[in-house]
């Protein structure tokens, strides 16, 4: 099954073509790596496929109800979130709700504490949160993520994994690696190599 097709597509900027007239396509099961210098393109074209970018002329076509995962060049701030909370925010509306709880259940003190629980716990139910949870949990462990570990706290190849989790735990149909060894060792390369053999 085609997943995304570009028909002759072309993209410049300025009086430099980056794109002229490319045609091809991905199927589900493909892996495709574009490579080439810098400014030639290629993060030009990734955003041609997530439609944050149009063609100067062709057309790009994506199946209906495409989801798309992505592993940005840009590492997050390392700040005071912690790895689940980064993680659950690829789930879109859910990951708040799912960060809301896991900050209770670890912090409930007081009555307010334990009625704020309740009422996220309700909305989880209604929501498929408690699967959504367990996608975020099995993730973080296949990656071996230290869920309660801050932003601040992990090195740059860490963030990089985290970032990664993100991506997955959206169930994406294509996963855009936009550089993705930037910031990993030679051990961390090898071990994204065989995270990515199951996608």
């Amino acid at each position: 099954m085609t997943l995304l097709k570009f028909s002759d597509v072309s993209l410049a900027f300025g009086a430099m073509p980056l794109l002229d007239k490319v045609s091809w396509q991905i199927a589900r099961g493909e892996r495709v790596c574009i490579i080439g210098r810098n400014g030639t393109g290629k993060s030009s074209m990734l955003k041609l496929v997530k439609g944050v970018q149009k063609p100067d002329d062709g057309a790009v076509w994506r199946a209906p109800g495409l989801k798309i995962g992505e592993l940005p060049q840009e590492l997050p701030v390392a700040d005071g979130r912690t790895v689940f909370d980064v993680v659950a925010e690829g789930l879109d509306g859910v990951g708040a709700l799912l960060a809301e709880y896991h900050h209770l259940a670890q912090n409930c003190v007081t009555e307010e504490d334990l009625n704020k629980l309740m009422h996220v716990q309700q909305d989880l139910e209604a929501r498929d949160g408690w699967r959504l949870q367990q996608l975020v949990e099995s993730t973080l462990s296949r990656l071996q993520l230290p869920a309660d570990k801050t932003l601040a706290e992990l090195s740059g190849g860490w963030r990089r994994r985290v970032l990664l989790a993100q991506a997955l735990v959206s169930e994406p149909d294509l996963l855009l690696l936009d550089e993705p060894t930037n910031h990993l060792d030679i051990g961390a390369i090898a071990w994204l190599e065989e995270a990515l053999k199951d996608f």
